[in-house]
C-alpha cells in the first residue's frame, strides 16, 4: 500500500478535479477536504471519494459549474440550490452564509437543497465554532440510502450523519463530533471492501437479512444494508435527520423513488454569547472537561479523550508520516488521473 504525502495527493487530487472542468480553486478546496479527512482518520471520506466524483462527473450526476442560487432568503433563515455541484462548495456557501447571519441575530439556519455529496459534516461545524458559534449539521443522503431501519432489514434510509462543534478561546474549537446514525458510514465500509477485509459483527446485514461480516455481500445482489448505532437510538435518529436534512431543504425524505444523489442538509450557528458570557462560557466547558477528564480510566483504557482530540492526534501523526492508501483505491485514483493525461 503506498504511503503519499498529504501535499502531494491534495495536488494530484486538485488536478484530477481540475483536468474534468472543475475551477482549479473549487478544485483544491474540495481536494483539501478529501484529504483533511484521510489525515484525521476517517478514510471513508477521503480519497476514496476521488474515482467516485470522477465517475459522477462523467455520467452527469455532478455539476462541475454550478449556478449556487439562493431560494429562500429572511434575516436567519436560507436555503441554497445547490444546482448539483459538488457538496463542499456548496457546504462552504453555506457555512458562510450560517456564521454572518448567526453573528448578526444570534440563531441562524441554512438549508441545502440538491447538493452533491458533502463530505465529512465537521469540517463545516468547525468552521463555525471558529467564528466563535456552535455548530450544527444534519445530512441526509436521497438516492443513496444504505441502512435498514431498526427490526427490519433492506435499505430504506441514509447513514445520516450529524455533526457539532463548540466554540473555544481565540477561534479554537474545544469539542469536535461528527457522526453516522448508521453504525458505520457506507465509505467505512468501502473501505474494508477495498482491503479485502472483514468487518467487526453488528455492522451490516446481508441481502437476505441476515448478519454478516463480508463486505461483498453489501455490494452483492441482492444488496445488503447496514445497521442503526445504539439499535431503536440511532433509527430515531437518523428519522428526524430525513426531516431536519431532507424534507425541510426541499431534497425529500428517503424514499423509493430514483434520481440523482443529494445530501439534503440543514446547518445551524447558535451564538453562545447571546446566553452567557464569553469568557463565563469558556470557563463552564473547560471545567466541564476537566471534570470528565479526572474520571478513572476504565479497564483497558489509558485516558479520557474529548471528541475531536484523536483526530487532531492522528492529524498530526499522518502528517510527519503520509497518508497510506489502499491498492484498490490507488489503482482507481491513477486509472482517473490516467483518463485526464496526468501520472498519479
Amino acid at each position: 500500500m503506498p504511503t503519499v504525502p498529504a501535499a502531494d495527493l491534495e495536488r494530484l487530487s486538485a488536478d484530477i478535479f481540475a483536468a474534468r472542468g472543475v475551477p482549479r480553486a473549487d478544485a483544491v478546496w474540495i481536494a483539501a477536504l478529501l484529504v483533511r479527512a484521510n489525515l484525521r482518520g476517517h478514510d471513508s471520506h477521503g480519497v476514496i471519494r476521488v474515482p467516485q466524483y470522477c465517475a459522477a462527473l462523467a455520467a452527469g450526476h455532478l455539476n462541475a459549474t454550478p449556478k449556487v442560487a439562493l431560494v429562500v432568503d429572511t434575516p436567519s433563515i436560507a436555503v441554497l440550490d445547490g444546482d448539483f455541484g459538488f457538496g463542499q462548495v456548496v457546504a462552504r456557501r453555506g457555512t458562510e452564509l450560517a456564521v454572518e447571519r448567526g453573528r448578526a441575530h444570534g440563531l441562524s439556519a441554512v438549508a441545502l437543497r440538491r447538493t452533491s455529496h458533502v463530505g465529512r459534516l465537521a469540517d463545516y461545524a468547525e468552521t463555525i465554532a471558529q467564528a466563535g458559534l456552535i455548530g450544527m449539521l444534519w445530512a441526509n443522503a436521497r438516492g443513496g440510502l444504505n441502512v435498514a431501519p431498526w427490526g427490519g432489514s433492506g435499505k430504506r434510509l441514509g447513514t445520516n450523519p450529524h455533526a457539532i462543534a463548540i466554540p473555544g478561546p481565540n477561534g479554537s474549537v474545544a469539542m469536535s463530533h461528527d457522526f453516522a446514525s448508521s453504525v458505520w458510514a457506507e465509505g467505512k465500509l468501502r473501505v474494508k471492501f477495498n482491503r479485502g477485509e472483514t468487518v467487526p459483527p453488528g455492522i451490516m446485514l446481508n441481502g437476505r437479512g441476515e448478519p454478516s461480516m463480508d463486505p461483498k455481500e453489501f455490494y452483492g445482489d441482492p444488496p445488503g444494508s447496514l445497521l442503526t448505532a445504539g439499535a431503536h437510538k440511532g433509527y430515531g435518529l437518523s428519522l428526524a435527520i430525513e426531516i431536519l436534512g431532507g424534507i425541510l431543504s426541499g431534497t425529500g425524505a428517503a424514499s423509493g423513488e430514483k434520481g440523482t444523489f443529494a445530501n439534503g442538509t440543514l446547518i445551524v450557528a447558535l451564538d453562545p454569547a447571546r446566553f452567557v458570557s464569553p469568557a463565563d462560557f469558556h470557563a463552564q466547558v473547560a471545567a466541564l472537561f476537566e471534570w470528565v477528564r479526572g474520571a478513572r480510566p476504565s479497564a483497558g483504557a489509558s485516558e479520557i479523550l474529548v471528541p475531536g482530540e484523536p483526530e487532531a492526534r492522528t492529524e498530526q501523526a499522518r502528517r510527519a508520516a503520509g497518508v497510506v492508501i489502499d491498492d484498490e483505491t490507488w489503482r482507481q485514483i491513477a486509472a482517473c488521473a490516467h483518463e485526464a493525461g496526468l501520472r498519479a
